[in-house]
């Protein structure tokens, strides 16, 4: 990556929050993670699985849609705007706009998982503690004086409002939004993910890394979802690109579905033609995996080799696709 795609991706981040559709899916995310707390309440030995499930659904359910939106979008702008011109005029290469707007969409999505993850992981740290009165002595002892506010119910829903509160502050200030950067952005939501996992990690350390590792698989499917959406903005118009995005994402969640049809109630034909679909399309079912996979103390399938092998083949099919993005872009008469 040279130093045009870079601020070709840098100013495509800025785009991206300039856009009050982002913060408005943040805010959506972040009410629905807390809308956790109440689905974990109606469970007495499982509220904790409850909120993480649910907490990583909606990230990734989301974090894609940004993907599918933003992808959509990038390209047509810059030819609407008439600025792509301005861009091809200089020494900027086709395939380096691609890459640029590509690599925009990742800063983007990243920032709304870390942030979402956070949150998730603030809700786990009070379910656990709530849960468990060993748990919430661990916690007791690793923040000391603030344990009133994991106590007091009133101090704990004044927090979770002020969150809610903070969120929407971009959308009523533009100069907020402005000032935005990846630069300040990026360790601030970082910082803010490894504080709440490591007092997650005090009551619920199980729960904690299965938050962590099924944000990264969030993050590498959208990698993918995100090219996808690249290949199709590449040639098509934005409501074209979002509704071929959407239906290659949901085929490709189905992929494992599609390969273990009931012999019984489908046909032949019809189990090969869905077997052959599911061999054309990423498989995107790989970073959802289940509950026990991520979980398990099996030696003969550690973590790290699952995840080291769903980072790679999202690595293989974003690359191939961005290829195939840059050729079909290349080729398109602007016209």
């Amino acid at each position: 990556m040279n130093a045009r795609t870079f601020a070709i991706a840098l100013t495509s981040f800025r785009e991206a929050l300039r856009d009050r559709i982002l913060f408005a899916v943040l805010g959506l995310g972040a009410a629905s993670v807390l809308f956790g707390l109440g689905l974990g309440s109606l469970s007495y030995a499982e509220s904790v699985r409850i909120v993480v499930d649910h907490g990583l659904v909606t990230i990734s359910l989301l974090a894609n849609l940004i993907a599918i939106f933003l992808g959509a979008n990038f390209l047509y702008k810059e030819l609407e705007l008439r600025t792509l011109y301005v861009l091809l005029a200089k020494p900027v290469a086709r395939h380096e706009l691609v890459l640029g707007k590509y690599l925009g969409i990742l800063f983007t999505v990243a920032v709304f998982i870390t942030v979402t993850a956070a949150l998730l992981l603030a809700v786990v740290t009070l379910t656990a503690a709530d849960d468990s009165f060993a748990a919430a002595q661990r916690l007791e002892a690793a923040v000391g004086p603030a344990m009133h506010l994991v106590r007091s119910r009133g101090l704990r829903l004044a927090a979770l409002a002020l969150v809610l509160g903070l969120i929407p502050l971009p959308l009523v200030f533009p100069r907020l939004r402005r000032a935005l950067t990846l630069a300040a952005v990026l360790p601030l939501s970082a910082a803010l993910l490894g504080g709440f996992a490591a007092l997650a990690y005090v009551v619920a350390p199980a729960d904690t890394v299965f938050v962590l590792v099924g944000a990264l698989l969030v993050f590498a499917e959208v990698t993918v979802t995100a090219a996808v959406s690249m290949l199709f903005s590449s040639f098509s118009t934005p409501f074209v690109t979002a509704i071929l995005s959407v239906g290659v994402f949901a085929i490709s969640r189905s992929t494992w579905l599609m390969q273990h049809l009931p012999r019984r109630n489908f046909p032949a034909a019809a189990r090969a033609a869905l077997h052959g679909i599911a061999r054309v399309v990423p498989n995107l079912h790989l970073f959802v995996p289940e509950r026990a996979v991520l979980l398990t103390d099996d030696p003969d399938h550690p973590l790290a080799r699952y995840v080291a092998l769903a980072l790679v083949y999202a690595a293989l099919w974003a690359a191939g696709l961005l290829v195939a993005s840059s050729l079909l872009f290349r080729r398109r008469d602007l016209v």
